[in-house]
C-alpha cells in the first residue's frame, strides 16, 4: 500500500524510520497539468460523469508516470502534479524526461477526446526545475509533498499558460535544448516574480525540423533588400530575354533544316 502512495525510497524509509521524513534537494522537474474550463464543465455533469472521466483520464496519466518511472504528487481537482523522484537522476536527463512527460499526457487527451468527442477537453502544461523541500507531513494518508519556489513556479508556468501547449521556464528550456525545440514566449507576467521570459516546448528534435523563423516585417525586409530585389530581378529579366532570343534562333535553325 505504501508503495503506491510513495516514491519506494521514502516507502522503505518510512517503515525504518517513524519519525520526520524531511529533505532538501537542489534540482527536482515539476509539472503541473490542469484541464481547461473544467469548472464550467463539472457544473453541467452529474457527479458519477466528473468522477469517470478524471478517473479515465488520469489513469491514462499514470500509466505514463510509470513508463518515464516519475513521481505522482497528487491531484487537486482536474489539476495533476508529477516531477521527478528526487536525487536519483540528473537535472538534464529530469528535464528530458519530463518534457517527454508532457507531449504524451497531451497525445493522450488527444486519444481520450476521439473516444469522448463530447467533452472536447484541453490542458494547459507547465514545468519548471530547481530547489525543494520534500517530506511526508502527518500521520493518516501519508503523502509525500514538495514545496518551494520552485513548485510555485512551476504551478505559474501552468496558470500563465496557452491551451494544448507546454510552457516551461528558461532554466528547463536550457536544459532540455539537446532533444527538444522550444520557442521563446517574450516576457509574461507571472504573479510573484515579476516579468520573465518563458518557453513554449514546440517538439522533440529527432521527430520534426527546426520551427521555420517567421519572416522580418515587410517593411524592415523590404528596406534592408530593395536594392538586391531589383538588381536580382533585372538580372532574371535580362536572362529570359536571352533565353527566349535563343530559343527563338534554335526554333529558326529547326524550320531550316527540315525546309531542306
Amino acid at each position: 500500500l505504501l508503495l503506491n502512495m510513495l516514491p519506494e525510497q521514502i516507502a522503505l524509509r518510512l517503515k525504518d524510520d517513524k519519525g520526520h521524513i524531511a529533505d532538501h534537494y537542489q534540482n527536482v522537474a515539476i509539472l503541473f497539468a490542469d484541464i481547461v474550463g473544467f469548472t464550467a464543465m463539472s457544473s453541467q455533469m452529474t457527479p458519477v460523469e466528473v468522477v469517470g472521466m478524471l478517473n479515465e483520464l488520469f489513469s491514462m496519466f499514470d500509466e505514463i508516470v510509470d513508463e518515464y518511472a516519475l513521481n505522482k504528487v497528487k491531484t487537486i481537482g482536474d489539476c495533476y502534479m508529477v516531477t521527478s523522484v528526487p536525487g536519483v537522476e540528473s537535472e538534464v536527463e529530469e528535464c528530458i524526461h519530463m518534457c517527454s512527460f508532457g507531449l504524451e499526457i497531451i497525445e493522450a487527451l488527444q486519444k481520450y477526446n476521439v473516444k469522448n468527442p463530447k467533452h472536447n477537453l484541453n490542458l494547459r502544461v507547465g514545468i519548471n526545475s530547481g530547489p525543494v523541500v520534500a517530506g511526508v507531513v502527518g500521520t493518516k494518508r501519508f503523502l509525500y509533498d514538495l514545496w518551494g519556489d520552485s513548485v510555485n513556479l512551476a504551478s505559474r508556468m501552468e496558470s500563465t499558460g496557452i491551451p494544448g501547449r507546454i510552457q516551461v521556464t528558461k532554466h528547463v528550456a536550457e536544459s532540455a535544448k539537446e532533444k527538444f525545440w522550444f520557442k521563446s514566449r517574450g516576457q509574461i507576467h507571472v504573479k510573484g516574480k515579476g516579468d520573465m521570459e518563458t518557453f513554449l516546448l514546440e517538439g522533440r528534435k529527432d521527430e520534426m525540423t527546426a520551427p521555420i523563423r517567421p519572416l522580418p516585417r515587410r517593411s524592415s525586409f523590404m528596406s534592408r533588400k530593395h536594392g538586391t530585389l531589383l538588381n536580382s530581378l533585372r538580372n532574371l529579366k535580362s536572362s529570359r530575354a536571352l533565353l527566349d532570343t535563343r530559343i527563338d534562333e534554335l526554333q529558326s535553325y529547326v524550320a531550316e533544316e527540315e525546309y531542306k
